[in-house]
């Protein structure tokens, strides 16, 4: 009787340290995703910035042309990352906002009316806004 329940118990602590040890995996899963993607976002704010100046500011010199491919490289580099580390829901988001930032920083925006930082801004806040409830859903 005594090995019997000594066994049990073994058993039990296992299947308790084993539910510890998966709640810290999932947590630190989710720690992982949370930081890719605030820098994701960080990389689209500064897209954004990239686009105000061009069509904001008139700049399109070589300066920035180099910090415009360089963002938008960042940009789809943590996209990726993301498309790996999270849901496919999330994936495809980041996908959308990704290309809605590449396409208002090559193309500007569809309105060429003044002022032009707010049309960027136009541009870019509908794939945002799914983005930022889509991963606001999913990390509840």
């Amino acid at each position: 009787m005594s090995m019997l329940a000594q066994r049990s118990a073994g058993r039990a602590l296992e299947r308790g340290e084993a539910r510890r040890s998966v709640r810290e995996l999932a947590e630190a899963r989710r720690n992982e995703r949370l930081t890719h993607l605030i820098e994701f976002l960080s990389a689209v704010q500064e897209a954004e910035r990239v686009a105000v100046d061009r069509y904001q500011h008139n700049l399109a010199d070589e300066q920035w042309t180099a910090r415009s491919r360089q963002v938008i490289d960042r940009v789809w580099v943590l996209q990726k990352t993301i498309h790996v580390l999270c849901t496919p829901e999330v994936g495809k988001a980041a996908h959308s906002l990704a290309s809605a930032v590449q396409d208002v920083i090559r193309k500007g925006p569809e309105d060429p009316g003044e002022p032009q930082d707010e049309k960027v801004w136009a541009h870019i806040r509908p794939s945002r806004q799914a983005f930022l409830d889509l991963v606001r859903d999913q990390l509840s």
